[in-house]
C-alpha cells in the first residue's frame, strides 16, 4: 500500500508544482507585456488551471513518471543498481522535461503554453523532480516500530 500511496503522492505533487509553475511562467509574460497581474489574479488562475489540467497533463504525467518510477524501483530491489532518491528525482526531471516536447511533436503544436521557453520547460522538469524526489522518500521510509 506504501508503494501506491507513494507513486500517487509523488504524480499528485508533480502535477500540482508543473501547473502552478506553468501558470506563474504564463503571467509572468503577460506581466512583461506592461499589464497588470494582481496576485488575486494570480491565485484564481493557479486554481482554475489545476483543475482545468487535472484532465490533460495530470494523467498524462502519470502515463510517463509511473512506469519510470516502478522500474527503477524493480531496479533497487533487484539489486541491480543502489537507487537514491535523487535518481527518482533526475528521472521525474527528465521524464518531464521530455513530455512537452514529445507532446508537440504528436499534435504538431505546442500543447502546454509555458512549456514553449527554456525557463517554462525547466520550470515543469523541476516539478518532475520534485516530485520524483517526493515519491522516493515516501517509497523508502521505514514503518514505524510502535
Amino acid at each position: 500500500m506504501r508503494a501506491v500511496i507513494s507513486l500517487v503522492s509523488g504524480t499528485l505533487l508533480a502535477f500540482v508544482a508543473a501547473s502552478i509553475i506553468g501558470t506563474q511562467t504564463v503571467l509572468a509574460s503577460v506581466q512583461s507585456m506592461g499589464l497588470n497581474v494582481t496576485f488575486a489574479m494570480r491565485w484564481s488562475s493557479s486554481v482554475s488551471d489545476l483543475a482545468g489540467l487535472s484532465t490533460t497533463l495530470l494523467p498524462l504525467m502519470a502515463i510517463v513518471l509511473i512506469p519510470v518510477w516502478l522500474i527503477l524501483s524493480w531496479c533497487d530491489r533487484r539489486a541491480i543498481l543502489s537507487i537514491t532518491p535523487l535518481w527518482y528525482a533526475v528521472a521525474g526531471g527528465i521524464c518531464i522535461a521530455a513530455l512537452h516536447p514529445v507532446m508537440a511533436l504528436v499534435f504538431g503544436v505546442d500543447v502546454f503554453a509555458a512549456a514553449r521557453s527554456w525557463p517554462g520547460l525547466l520550470g515543469q522538469a523541476f516539478a518532475g523532480a520534485l516530485g520524483g524526489f517526493w515519491m522516493a522518500r515516501l517509497w523508502r521510509s521505514k514503518p514505524d516500530a510502535t
